[in-house]
Order: C-alpha cells, then structure tokens, then sequence
C-alpha cells in the first residue's frame, strides 16, 4: 500500500510539474471553457458507466497507452490491464465508484488538461468476504486527441488514510432492553 501511495505521490508531483503551463482560472485559449465542459461531460458519463458497469465504456476513456493507479494495486499502463482490472471489479455484486472533480484546468496549448477530485467506492473485501467502502482524492490528466476527444493519459487514485472501512450492516442495531433499578 506505502508503494502505492508513493508512486501516486511521486506520479501526481511530475504531473504537476508537467502541466505548470496550465491556465489560471480566466486565462488560456478561448476553447478552456469549452474543453472544462467536454471533460465535465465526460465524468458524467464516466459515473453512469461505473454504475452500469460497462467495461468497454470504462475503457473508452482511456488513451492507448495510458497508466492508472488505483488504491490498493499497482500502476498498470495499457487499455488491457485497465480492461482487465475493470472486468474483474464489474464481476462484484458490490462494487460502486464515484467520483466528483473539484477543479478542472487547461493548458495554455489547449491539448492537455487534468481533473481533480474525490472518490468514494464499495466493493467486496476478497480475502474477508465483507463489503468494504472508502474515499479518497484523484488526478486525471487528459490529452486532445486526434479526433479532437479527450482521454486519460494518466490516472491516478489514493485512498485517503484510514478511510477504508466495512459498510454497515443493512439491519438495524436492536437496543439492549433497559431495566428500571428503583
């Protein structure tokens, strides 16, 4: 898990890095607002087609070649790990992400761009069988493609510190019958 974190970490910093030619709010080409929409539009669909789980759609939104961190695996590069890792979590009755970015940003050249945001997920615990929840923050870095779509280049998701938790149970607790002493 620290391996992963670290590579997240080390991954997001280069990033960062990489995209400091990003606009400021109110700055970059004419198209920014248009390309903040498109990306905005994109993560709708992205959170219907977990809901549905729709691996190939899931796929779709990533480039070729493109590297994904997720919490508690290895960084994978390639649309058949990512398709693999997907079609494994599709296969489980309780798996649920979704994710919410807080800030999309242009570059100034208007062919890159990255969202960031939180995430929560459900899904089924294989080693204890119970179903575990948790959340965390994301950085996805987008290219203009060819055709003129966006898809993740890079992708990249932390759990927060100790967020990973079993979900509760679906009954309610029963109260302890109170005693009078008196």
């Amino acid at each position: 898990m620290r391996t992963s974190i670290s590579i997240a970490l080390l991954g997001t910093a280069a990033m960062t890095m990489a995209l400091g030619a990003c606009a400021k709010e109110g700055q970059g080409g004419s198209n920014s607002a248009s390309v903040k929409q498109a990306i905005q539009a994109d993560e709708t669909k992205w959170n219907k087609q977990f809901k549905d789980k729709d691996t190939e759609a899931l796929v779709g939104h990533y480039a070729d070649d493109a590297y994904f961190v997720g919490p508690g695996f290895a960084g994978m590069e390639g649309s058949t790990p990512i398709r693999q890792i997907y079609a494994n979590a599709s296969t489980d009755p309780a798996f649920e992400i979704h994710f919410s970015s807080d800030k999309i940003d242009v570059a100034r050249s208007g062919d890159m761009a990255y969202a960031r945001g939180k995430f929560t997920e459900k899904y089924t615990d294989k080693k204890t069988g119970k179903v575990m929840t948790d959340s965390g923050s994301y950085l996805t870095v987008y290219k203009k493609q060819d055709d003129g779509s966006w898809k993740a280049e890079e992708d990249f998701a932390v759990a927060d510190p100790d967020s990973t938790k079993p979900v509760a149970s679906e009954k309610p607790a029963t109260r302890a019958k109170m005693t009078s002493f008196g």
